[in-house]
């Protein structure tokens, strides 16, 4: 291949669902240099929600199905497709993806197979799951780990040696996320335009901790009657969630909005923004919440710590600890002028290390180490 050639790369993944995992791929590849990377993009029909944003980016498109749950001939599928479109590089999102592609790998002419791994899940570590994990992986050049934290649960938990594993962080398209108030979508959600909003974005799964916030709403309330806490996603812990407000009496102060497509614009009604979660790899919306200029409470989990800096764009707390989280929250809620200080000051850590811009050069910069330096 000359260097004025263009890099084929193909991006496999388990599906399309509504997923960070799958969101963040669509932005990279939105983001690709289209001069220097031709993009195929291959999904194993796990979920097709967020299909049509795939097409929309002009990309090849391509859509293997599995017929059961283990589906061997996918990965004669996908090797046929990279030596059909001479594909350099293939990187794979999410397990199934991960599994079917390194296994491809061992007979295809691709100079580089990368895993892109987002989270660090307790349920990884199912004997079954993992030993297919580490025998798939022999054939994978590098795991991408979205944060120190995830590189190091890589290490010691999945099994993988340590020069196998590389740290890409997340980044956040500052053009998307704004600073300054959205009065108008505070009056639509039928909000007084003084009371403060304590916002959370996450699906309702055990995973985030949901629960632990509204023990901790209880003692908020004595102290600011006026506050609502808006929970912004989905799950399967949605009823049980509401029950729990209904029984603390707390209906008045939670609005439960579902899924939204707005979250750009809701994070600009929100006074502050808290992710009390059990578990994280790098999450995302923190980032986002950072880039809108608001101030963090959040659990110290994984790469929690590596975005929040306690005490300075916000504050980490234990996790399971409602004590916690009700003290950081109320602090900022009576202190404006240190929660605009945290907000500022967390816009501007995004720019400086987590933008999206920095986090695409880094995918670009390793796919062309590989394809012409070879393994670096």
């Amino acid at each position: 291949m000359s260097d004025n050639e263009q890099i084929k790369v193909l991006q496999l993944i388990e599906g399309l669902s509504f997923g960070g995992a799958e969101t963040k791929l669509l932005e990279l590849i939105a983001r690709m240099d289209r001069e220097r990377f031709d993009t195929i993009v291959c999904s194993l029909g796990m979920g097709d929600q967020i299909r049509d944003r795939f097409d929309d980016l002009g990309v090849k498109f391509v859509n293997f199905a599995r017929s059961r749950r283990i589906d061997p001939k996918l990965i004669w599928q996908v090797n046929r497709l990279i030596h059909e479109e001479k594909v350099d590089v293939v990187m794979t999102t999410l397990f199934y993806a991960d599994v079917v592609g390194a296994l491809a790998r061992a007979f295809t002419p691709a100079k580089a197979v990368f895993s892109w791994e987002t989270i660090s899940a307790p349920e990884w570590l199912r004997k079954h799951r993992l030993l297919t994990y580490r025998f798939a992986m022999r054939f994978c050049d590098k795991v991408i780990s979205v944060s120190q934290a995830t590189a190091r649960w890589l290490i010691e938990e999945r099994g993988l040696p340590r020069e196998k594993v590389e740290v890409i962080p997340y980044g956040v398209n500052l053009e998307l996320f704004k600073q300054g108030k959205n009065t108008q979508l505070k009056k639509q959600l039928g909000v007084s335009k003084d009371a403060p909003l304590v916002g959370v974005v996450a699906r309702l799964h055990p995973q985030k901790g949901h629960g632990y916030l509204i023990e901790a709403a209880k003692t908020i309330v004595h102290d600011h009657s006026d506050v609502r806490f808006v929970l912004v996603g989905d799950g399967v812990l949605r009823d049980e969630l509401k029950e729990q407000v209904k029984s603390a009496e707390l209906e008045e102060h939670f609005l439960f909005l579902g899924f939204r497509d707005d979250v750009k614009d809701l994070l600009r009604i929100f006074d502050l923004f808290v992710l009390p979660s059990l578990y994280e790899g790098l999450p995302n919306v923190v980032l986002e919440a950072m880039a809108s200029s608001l101030p963090v409470v959040a659990t110290a989990v994984d790469g929690t710590p590596e975005l929040v800096v306690d005490n300075e764009t916000g504050y980490l707390v234990p996790p399971r600890n409602p004590h916690a989280l009700a003290q950081k929250i109320s602090l900022l809620l009576n202190d404006e002028k240190r929660a605009a200080i945290f907000g500022k000051q967390g816009r501007k850590r995004v720019e400086e290390q987590f933008s999206l811009d920095l986090q695409v050069q880094n995918f670009q910069n390793l796919y062309t180490r590989y394809v012409y330096n070879g393994q670096v």
